[in-house]
């Protein structure tokens, strides 16, 4: 455990005083980096295929489906 704070506080993730730890990035951030982490390192960076492994033996409602594709849309370039 404190491999691991040490190392996050060398990253400026969180800030160790006297023993007190506080989070210098939000939780946000902090699933934003994760994911994009995943995506990177199991899926070769591809989206799409995180996507279909997730997807795996499950099925979107209507609005679920409608409310992705608005996202895309969004992201579009």
């Amino acid at each position: 455990t404190y491999t691991t704070l040490k190392r996050l506080c060398e990253k400026e993730v969180l800030k160790n005083e006297n023993s007190t730890v506080t989070a210098l990035i939000s939780r946000a951030e902090a699933e934003k980096y994760r994911s994009s982490h995943i995506v990177n390192e199991a899926f070769d960076g591809s989206l799409p295929k995180f996507i279909a492994a997730f997807m795996q033996d499950k099925k979107l409602t209507q609005q679920e489906a409608e409310a992705l594709k608005a996202m895309i849309d969004n992201y579009r370039e």
